[in-house]
């Protein structure tokens, strides 16, 4: 086909001229953010970017309403709309409320998930054609504004070069008001005047979509989904909880696949339709899969921010899910209102405050671990500033968690005075020294370069032990003797006394734990051995012999404690 360029200014005139008609209010609006904008450039000073945003997300609003009341009698509503903008704009607090979580989900996932409903398409496959005209409409205007201002900038700064006023100010000034109005209005109005064109169109699939999706995305969905019905038949076999982290893993496949479902709407030939014509009832393993991960990951950890928006997101995909059960009652329309519906409740209901909800949540996981530790004052709800045991490791576990939760709790002032102490790094302070990594930042000691930690028991200088006439041989100063007199190795105490085989074998397991039990000494709870416990740890009988030493070291571990090295003092042998 020829390329007729008056015809072509043309239609962009006639496009021009009905956006001009059809969306006034927006365009005034747009219109007036980005000469504010270039003002605020060219007077180098800082523009007022929370009242901008305002005006940007108000003429997205004023389009919704504008759409939704189309040519019928409560148009009106669409030329009072623009009025409660004037107040926002004059609120003192505006600037504090725009750097909330809540202005986020206002003005991205709100406002979308109302442009998407605002036609109130009952049919799915029009409701898929009207979101995919919005996205392609938006696409397309950012593609097209970024190539008009990237010619015009290549040609403008070529012909600076060229003719020698490259360093001119006015050049760079150019350019960045260019920039704000291709920005802040071109590229709107470009998406407004597709989507005018578009009204009420089909979208026509191209041949590397259908491929994309029948030949690609579909079989990677079915090949999840037997992925996560292996792992529910391990759950099954084993009689074990899912992981918490599995939750995310069955969400993002299932919104996926909710996704490739209705795209699929709009393809002339598809593939798998026994998957996605039976999908919501596939699902429903993986959706309890969901629920179950979600609720172990909260019971263990508690409710955070991203947490309660998982619970959101995911009550929103099982009603997604449990809707297109059935045939009749399955339309995307009715997903897209529960969405709205539920993210308005979490931002505009103060009781449901994620931020709230989650610091609540979070205090009580610090009162409840600090309980578990016995280091909360019952009397205050101060936490003790005691410093943490050696033998404590045992529950680095239970430390991490806590020092997660008040980490957490310490971004609101007033909720982590309550706890007594100024920073979560004041935990760190009592940690022993081989805590702290795993404790702050989850770091697991390497073995071949973690230091244990040993305790070290010593025979006092004098020592004075009665021996009686039971024993038929003595050896003593072991410790001036060569190498071949003893040896400790692979958890086995050997004595050679010089003869070159072995007199005397001993297991040093069950060594440690005969001493262990007769001294009532503990390594992990305790840090050293009184001197009673000392003499009965280094004084080891059996019916064979009676091995006194001078020194053992003892080396801590969470399941066993080993003998890490051993000297001998004395040795009898009957």
């Amino acid at each position: 086909m020829k390329w007729n360029f008056r015809e072509r200014m043309t239609f962009l005139q006639r496009d021009l001229l009905s956006v001009m008609h059809r969306h006034p209010l927006e365009l005034l609006l747009l219109l007036a953010q980005t000469v504010a904008m270039i003002v605020w450039f060219e007077l180098k000073r800082d523009p007022d970017l929370p009242r901008l945003l305002l005006c940007g997300w108000w003429a997205q609003l004023l389009l919704i309403v504008n759409l939704s009341t189309g040519r019928s009698r409560w148009r009106c509503i669409y030329w009072v709309a623009w009025i409660p903008l004037v107040p926002l704009l004059l609120w003192s607090k505006l600037s504090a409320w725009v750097d909330t979580d809540g202005e986020i989900l206002t003005f991205a996932i709100l406002t979308l998930l109302a442009l998407l409903a605002c036609r109130r398409a009952l049919s799915n496959e029009r409701f898929v054609a009207d979101a995919l005209v919005y996205l392609r409409a938006a696409v397309l205007a950012c593609l097209f504004t970024a190539v008009a201002y990237g010619l015009f900038c290549a040609t403008l700064w070529s012909t600076a070069y060229v003719f020698g006023f490259a360093a001119m100010l006015w050049v760079k000034h150019l350019m960045g008001d260019l920039l704000l109005l291709m920005l802040f209005f071109a590229a709107p109005v470009l998406f407004l005047m597709m989507c005018d064109r578009w009204e009420g169109s089909r979208f026509r699939p191209s041949r590397v979509l259908e491929i994309l999706l029948n030949g690609i995305v579909s079989p990677a969905v079915v090949v999840y989904a037997v992925i996560l019905y292996l792992y529910l038949l391990k759950i099954l076999f084993t009689w074990s909880l899912p992981e918490g982290g599995v939750a995310y893993l069955v969400f993002g496949f299932t919104m996926t696949a909710l996704m490739v479902k209705a795209l699929r709407l709009q393809l002339e030939k598809t593939a798998f339709n026994w998957f996605f014509d039976r999908f919501s009832l596939l699902s429903i393993p993986t959706i309890a899969l969901f629920w179950v991960g979600v609720a172990r990951r909260i019971g263990e950890y508690g409710l955070t921010e991203p947490r309660i928006y998982l619970l959101v997101c995911g009550a929103v995909m099982t009603f997604c899910v449990v809707l297109f059960l059935s045939r009749r009652t399955g339309r995307y329309f009715w997903v897209v209102l529960f969405a709205m519906v539920l993210f308005a409740a979490v931002v505009f209901i103060p009781a449901l405050d994620p931020a709230r909800v989650a610091l609540r949540s979070q205090s009580r996981r610090i009162e409840r671990l600090a309980g578990e530790l016995g280091r909360l004052d019952a009397a205050t709800g101060h936490l003790l500033l005691v410093p943490v045991s050696p033998a404590d490791t045992v529950y680095r576990k239970t430390y991490r968690e806590l020092y997660g939760a008040l980490n957490y709790v310490e971004n609101d002032s007033t909720a982590f005075a309550r706890f007594g102490i100024q920073s979560s790094d004041d935990l760190m302070d009592l940690l022993p020294a081989a805590m702290r990594d795993y404790v702050k930042w989850g770091w697991e000691e390497s073995p071949e370069l973690a230091e244990p930690e040993v305790c070290w028991v010593e025979l006092p200088q004098t020592v004075f032990a009665e021996v009686g006439d039971c024993y038929s041989r003595c050896y003593v100063n072991l410790a001036g003797w060569d190498t071949d007199c003893y040896v400790l190795k692979n958890d086995t105490l050997r004595f050679f006394l010089g003869t070159g085989s072995t007199v005397l074998e001993i297991s040093g397991t069950e060594l440690l734990k005969k001493q262990l039990a007769e001294s009532g000494f503990d390594p992990t709870r305790h840090a050293a051995p009184t001197l009673e416990q000392r003499m009965k740890l280094l004084d080891y009988r059996d019916a064979r012999c009676r091995i006194l030493f001078r020194l053992m070291a003892i080396e801590r571990r969470d399941s066993v404690n080993v003998i890490r090295s051993a000297g001998v003092h004395t040795l009898w042998l009957r």
